[in-house]
């Protein structure tokens, strides 16, 4: 499934990186893919696999944005 949320404190292309590299390590987590200028990440992922890709971009400090 894919899915596009909003989240806080993404500033720069590092950011991205950090996001982009990060997220795919979780099992279930096929692609991610962030817009810096919309903060937004779009996942390709299995649905389970959302509350620990949740819990992931609070730990990197990216909360999604409700």
């Amino acid at each position: 499934m894919q899915k596009k949320v909003t989240v806080a404190n993404v500033m720069c292309g590092g950011c991205a990186s950090t996001i982009e590299t990060n997220l795919p390590e979780i099992a279930g987590v096929n692609q991610a893919s962030v817009n810096v200028d919309e903060k937004t990440v779009t996942l390709d992922l299995d649905e389970a696999a959302f509350p620990q890709v949740a819990e992931k971009l609070t730990e990197l400090g990216y909360p999604i944005q409700e």
